[in-house]
């Protein structure tokens, strides 16, 4: 079951969304660590990506 949902956001405006073509997109995270290596990938991310993590009860 998934721990957060997350959702990517580019300031920029640039495709996030790979269906839609939009500038944001969701993702369930089912880890801690998975959440680390999705929040440490945006970090180095060229379409300049704000992350918010909403956690899952």
């Amino acid at each position: 079951m998934a721990k957060y949902v997350v959702t990517a956001t580019s300031r920029t405006g640039q495709k996030v969304n790979a269906l839609t073509g939009g500038p944001s997109d969701q993702k369930a995270i089912y880890s801690d660590k998975e959440l680390r290596d999705f929040k440490a990938a945006a970090a180095s991310d060229p379409r300049d990506l704000d992350v918010t993590v909403r956690p899952l009860d």
